[in-house]
């Protein structure tokens, strides 16, 4: 299956609404005669289609790469596809727990910092930090400020693995239909609970990743058929979709959140066929954006994700440590805040790798200097 560059292009933008929806935009500030606060909830609403496009993208490249091992690899393909599978969890493993103690040490630079350094303040603000983490959050729900963003890693994770068993023991279909059906359950844990509140959180992989992953394998799976469909639709019902959809999303939000009061806002039913349509476009489309900026950064959007809370929240502290927490109440800021944690964010990402690159070329030069060296010795005493 060739390569889209469409995925990485809507990621770009996904990625940037979910900046904005952390960084609240427009929040509390007047617009002229429109509260700031009535744009930040429109524009966290929309932006409510990035996460589940996360998901479905990343179900859709998993079942793929199953796929391509399937097909190049008939009698080895169980064990290949297994390995494949390993390799997959481990890197997100690695990546989200790298992260959550980056974040852990962060959280604790800044308690230390504000605490007072007697013995008596210090030891019971410890015990109480570390007290905060707790093990189901730290394996499965995710954990609170300031790594509140890296339940999505966790999702993902869990969700993957489930995917990757029912579709070992060809039960993808079931799946689809078994996940739909928590989806829509795990509304009442969302901006639906006014009519029944779930008694647990529904933004985990259960309930939220694991129907959108599982599409995304579904379009993979049968892509031939699902892109034949793709096809058949015209580029500008494709516009008029996901725009109707999008705006419906928001008509959503307000009736179940503002009028009846629904406790959270991570998914909702319209979200269903917005992303259903959105990614028949991405499938018809693959080459838009293809070597341009957006899909460069597109393509890096996990390291965006992962880091932006840190630059978003070390912004917030040089401003309240310089007193201009005032200024952050101006329009002006509200309109550079969310793009310049979005562009800093991404630079330091793209710094950390490139000096991992570094580090590991050194260490590797550093071993080869270390083998050459005993190499020569080795001759030198006659070996």
């Amino acid at each position: 299956m060739e390569r889209n560059d469409t995925l990485d292009f809507i990621k770009f933008f996904a990625i940037f609404f979910v900046v904005a929806i952390h960084s609240g935009t427009f929040k509390g500030v007047e617009l002229g005669a429109v509260q700031g606060d009535d744009v930040d909830f429109a524009i966290d609403t929309f932006a409510r289609f990035a996460v589940p496009f996360f998901f479905v993208a990343s179900g859709y490249l998993f079942m793929q790469k199953m796929k391509d091992i399937q097909e190049k690899n008939k009698r080895s393909a169980s064990k290949k596809q297994l390995t494949y599978l390993k390799k997959y969890l481990i890197k997100l493993v690695k990546l989200y727990f790298a992260w959550v103690i980056f974040y852990f040490m962060f959280a604790l630079a800044i308690n230390v910092i504000e605490t007072e350094k007697t013995r008596e303040a210090m030891i019971p603000m410890l015990i109480d930090f570390i007290a905060s983490f707790k093990l189901e959050s730290i394996l499965y729900y995710g954990l609170d400020w300031p790594q509140y963003h890296l339940w999505f890693l966790l999702a993902l994770i869990w969700a993957i693995l489930i995917l990757f068993v029912f579709s070992k023991a060809r039960l993808l279909k079931v799946l689809l239909i078994v996940s739909l059906g928590l989806n829509i359950y795990g509304l009442f844990g969302q901006s639906y609970s006014f009519l029944y509140e779930a008694p647990h959180k529904t933004r985990d992989a259960l309930f939220f990743a694991l129907f959108y992953v599982t599409l995304g394998a579904i379009m993979a799976r049968y892509y031939p058929t699902v892109k034949s469909i793709a096809d058949k639709i015209p580029t500008k019902e494709y516009v008029l979709g996901v725009a109707c959809l999008s705006a419906l999303q928001v008509v959503e939000g307000f009736i179940t959140l503002q009028i009846y009061d629904g406790k959270s806002e991570n998914y909702y039913i319209t979200t269903i066929p917005l992303l259903i349509v959105l990614f028949l476009f991405v499938i018809k489309h693959s080459r838009i954006g293809k070597n341009s900026l957006f899909s460069k950064i597109g393509a890096n959007a996990v390291g965006i994700y992962v880091s932006h809370v840190f630059i978003m929240e070390s912004i917030r502290i040089f401003m309240q440590r310089l007193g201009l927490t005032a200024f952050e109440d101006t329009v002006l800021w509200k309109l550079v805040f969310t793009p310049m944690v979005f562009i800093m964010a991404y630079f330091f990402y793209s710094g950390l790798q490139n000096g991992k690159k570094i580090v590991q070329s050194a260490g590797k030069e550093k071993t080869s200097t270390t083998i050459r060296n005993r190499e020569l010795e080795y001759q030198q005493r006659g070996g």
